[in-house]
C-alpha cells in the first residue's frame, strides 16, 4: 500500500506539471484506494493520549481497551461514536464508527 501511494506522490515530483486529466485521474485512483482500505476497518479509535488505531473487529477493539463488546455496540446504535471508560482505568476511548 505504501508503495503504491510512495511512487504516486514520486510521479507527482517528477513531472510537477500534470495535466489536469492526469492529475483527476491520480486523485481518484487515491479516494478510491482511501475508500477500500475504510471498508476493511470499520472502526476508529482515538486514545487518550491522541494515538489512532483502525480496527476491523468491535471485539477486538473492546478487547484491547478492556472493555465490554455488547457494551459498545449498544452505545454505537444510539450514535456512530462514544466515548468509553474502562471499569477499572481512568483512560478515556472515543470510538468511530466509520461503516455509518
Amino acid at each position: 500500500m505504501n508503495k503504491i501511494i510512495k511512487q504516486d506522490y514520486d510521479v507527482e515530483e517528477e513531472s510537477p506539471e500534470m495535466s489536469k486529466k492526469q492529475r483527476d485521474y491520480m486523485i481518484d485512483k487515491n479516494q478510491k484506494h482511501i475508500m477500500e482500505f475504510i471498508q476493511d476497518n470499520n472502526y476508529l479509535l482515538i486514545k487518550g493520549d491522541g494515538s489512532i488505531k483502525l480496527y476491523f473487529s468491535l471485539r477486538k477493539l473492546a478487547g484491547d481497551i478492556n472493555v465490554s463488546p455488547s457494551g459498545i455496540s449498544k452505545k454505537l446504535k444510539i450514535s456512530n461514536y462514544c466515548i468509553c471508560v474502562p471499569k477499572k482505568s481512568t483512560e478515556v476511548f472515543y470510538i468511530h464508527n466509520l461503516k455509518e
